[in-house]
């Protein structure tokens, strides 16, 4: 019963490694980040828009 413990909780930590160092890079680097609040390609702050 021990056993059984002990490699459940080691496969819970290793899926919690390779979730946060592993996958979780590999989709932020998926996803397109936007360039201003607004999701346009307008950047604050180039022509005084009045947003900051």
């Amino acid at each position: 019963m021990q056993t059984v413990l002990v490699i459940l909780v080691f496969l819970i930590a290793a899926g919690f490694l390779l979730k946060k160092f592993v996958w979780k890079p590999i989709l932020e680097k998926k996803q397109k980040k936007n360039t201003s609040i607004d999701g346009s390609n307008t950047k604050c702050g180039n022509n005084d828009c009045g947003c900051h």
